[in-house]
């Protein structure tokens, strides 16, 4: 079975670890810089594992199906520049210059990540029979 569901899991709570920062007055540099590298750390893992599963899956699957497997593959890897974008305009300097900024700019992201891994759950854990919880 793939790493995928528990990639899913962490990736949640550390998005809800960041909402919960993001909820505060002002920003607490030292466990904010913390929760956004474990958030990239696990976006790469994700990535990871979602390459290899569609590596894997592609060449089993119907055409019309390994064709659909190859257009999400190609989204999110428009959603990785959409990500990388967001971090390198929010440095730890400019979060702290902008505050309200960055929270709104952070929930926009924190949205479409949960949008994205719901998108993965449905299309790919009927592949791996993950019950996608």
């Amino acid at each position: 079975m793939s790493e995928l569901p528990a990639l899913h899991d962490d990736l949640v709570a550390t998005i809800a670890d960041l909402a919960a920062l993001t909820a505060r007055d002002a920003p607490d540099e030292a466990p904010l810089a913390a929760t956004r590298y474990k958030l990239t750390r696990l976006s790469t893992a994700r990535r990871r594992a979602i390459e290899m599963l569609c590596a894997q899956q592609i060449s089993r699957l119907p055409p019309h199906e390994a064709d659909r497997l190859r257009r999400f593959q190609e989204e999110i890897t428009s959603q990785r520049g959409t990500s990388s974008r967001h971090i390198s305009e929010w440095s730890p300097r400019d979060i702290v210059k902008n505050w309200p900024g960055y929270c709104a700019a952070s929930a926009t992201m924190r949205a479409a990540m949960l949008a994205q891994i719901d998108r993965e759950k449905a299309l790919l854990y009927p592949l791996i029979g993950a019950d996608g919880r």
